[in-house]
């Protein structure tokens, strides 16, 4: 019995189901409704509120009524309980209830209205006037007055912020960006938008243009090896980290001065010397300055290549004899190294070291070394007089009458990869003395620094005898001889006779193979003297080839 009455009393109130919303405009027009629609033979009422006055009433079979704030035209209550309201205030923002009744039983909902102004601009501020520096914190402040808002938005450069950065602090429900820091790459043009469930609207952009202060500044070359001295071209590359920057640069500590061979380029953020020259030597630096501080970049100095290659050498003096190793014209200068029997010592651009005579011995081998900017060189120098390995002095050279004759005769030291040997000048001699005297028609020799030739094209009785080749250098001389001995021919034939005239021919013919082969081979020595010999004892220098016949 019990249970029955409870169940009477509730098909009596009905049920009222979840609070459905509608959006609508200001002075636009909605239509709220129930999810359950009424049926012909139910009365309908529309309340404000829970329990507020009836603004619309519908009952089976009679026209609908409306009061209060349906009145003059303003609502209309269609059959199946949908209630249209139109000419919506700000006042019509609220809950409004719908009741469905059959008989004794009822039906109760309850609906939201949310009525909204269309929305208007927003304006966007900044949290200082002044321009925003790289690393300080700021924020952005999207302002929309007495607007009613459900989400506010940022971009940046027409793009959507992400507020999941680091260093950026937002959400839809806040009205602020906040920046902590704000950082370089946060430059560009920001705007903010607000949005309803019936409208939206964006403020105008402002720009952001983050200043930065200078640092992280660096001077360095385009030439990562030495250059040569007034030939080469290099550009000093001034680089750094900074806004609105402009760059000064300075030699030793003072203003760069005038030169026609310095020109800066890229807002002088590049220095062009071209040439390098030798008055260029110095620190270089580079200030780079904005309105926020100033930085002077590393000094840089130029560096340029010695002249040529690492020399080797020895004078011999009145009571001593002098070594040296040279390597001069590098900047910075080169450090050169000596080392000689028990005598080592180093010097800048070069070093010398001065052996007394009566403790200097020949035969001996002096070595330099010079490094520079990471490179080094070396050479080695035989000090003795003039040598030939594997020579014979007296060696005897025989030759028919009418056939040619060589002499020749080699230093050491020429050899590939072998130690460098003193240039050497060379004299010849005959010895025999009922030789007859030796004209310029039948004799030539041929010198170059490191060898010497005698040739005689045409074989007689009085080329016979000793010859010697004297070669002398800056420690000395030293005497080479030879015999030459002359084998009379036989009775010949004419056909015999016509050979050794052909033969001659082709032995002047061959001479002057040899002079051409000099002229293409010569090294070492840029001095000659090729020619008719005179008188024997002259000395001469080119190189030529060695060849006995």
């Amino acid at each position: 019995m019990g249970f029955l009455l409870w169940s009477i009393f509730l098909s009596t109130i009905g049920t009222v189901s979840a609070i459905t919303h509608f959006n609508a405009l200001v002075g636009g027009t909605t239509f709220l409704s129930s999810t359950s629609p009424a049926s012909p033979d139910q009365q309908i009422d529309w309340n404000l509120d829970a329990s507020g006055s009836v603004i619309a009433t519908r009952r089976p079979g009679i026209d609908s009524t409306y009061a209060g704030r349906c009145v003059g035209g303003k609502c209309t209550l269609f059959a199946n309980g949908t209630l249209r309201m139109d000419q919506l205030l700000v006042s019509d923002n609220r809950s409004y209830t719908v009741t469905l009744r059959t008989g004794g039983v009822q039906f109760k909902e309850q609906v939201q209205l949310n009525v909204y102004n269309l929305l208007t601009p927003p304006s966007l501020i900044l949290s200082s006037t002044i321009r925003p520096v790289n690393g300080t914190n700021l924020n952005l402040r999207c302002n929309a007055g007495t607007q009613t808002v459900h989400s506010i938005y940022f971009y940046r450069n027409q793009e959507l912020v992400s507020c999941s950065s680091p260093h950026l602090s937002c959400s839809q429900s806040n009205s602020y960006l906040y920046f902590s820091p704000i950082l370089a790459s946060d430059s560009g043009d920001y705007s903010c938008g607000i949005q309803n469930p019936v409208s939206s609207n964006r403020s105008t952009s402002i720009n952001l243009n983050v200043a930065v202060n200078v640092s992280r500044v660096n001077l360095y070359s385009n030439s990562t090896q030495p250059v040569i001295a007034e030939k080469e071209t290099v550009s000093l590359i001034c680089s750094s980290y900074g806004t609105d920057v402009s760059n000064n640069w300075m030699l030793m500590g003072s203003p760069l001065p005038q030169n026609p061979r310095y020109s800066l380029i890229n807002n002088n953020s590049i220095l062009v010397i071209s040439p390098v020259s030798r008055s260029d030597q110095g620190a270089f630096t580079c200030r780079v300055s904005n309105y926020l501080n100033s930085e002077i970049s590393n000094p840089f100095n130029l560096t340029w290549s010695p002249d040529g290659h690492i020399e080797c050498g020895a004078e011999r003096l009145a009571q001593s004899v002098e070594l040296y190793c040279l390597w001069p014209g590098g900047y910075p200068p080169a450090v050169v190294h000596l080392v000689y029997e028990n005598i080592i010592q180093s010097g800048l651009d070069g070093t010398t070291a001065a052996v007394p005579s009566y403790r200097f011995s020949l035969g001996k081998l002096l070595s330099c070394t010079g490094t520079h900017a990471g490179s080094s060189e070396t050479c080695s120098l035989a000090i003795d007089t003039p040598q030939s390995a594997g020579f014979i002095n007296d060696s005897l050279k025989t030759a028919k009458t009418g056939s040619s004759a060589f002499l020749s005769i080699t230093l050491n030291g020429t050899r590939a990869g072998a130690a460098e040997i003193f240039p050497a000048k060379f004299s010849w001699s005959h010895l025999d003395p009922s030789a007859s005297e030796i004209t310029e028609k039948n004799i030539y020799m041929i010198s170059n620094d490191y060898s010497s030739i005698l040739i005689v094209p045409y074989m007689s009785n009085e080329f016979n005898g000793q010859y010697v080749c004297k070669a002398e250098n800056r420690m000395g001389s030293n005497s080479f001889t030879f015999i030459l001995n002359v084998k009379e021919e036989e009775i010949l034939s004419e056909g015999a006779i016509a050979g050794i005239v052909i033969g001659s021919v082709a032995a002047v013919a061959l001479v002057a193979l040899v002079l051409v082969l000099i002229f293409r081979n010569r090294s070492k020595s840029d001095r000659q003297n090729i020619g008719i010999v005179h008188n024997i004892g002259r000395p001469c220098r080119e190189q030529v080839a060695l060849v006995t016949k």
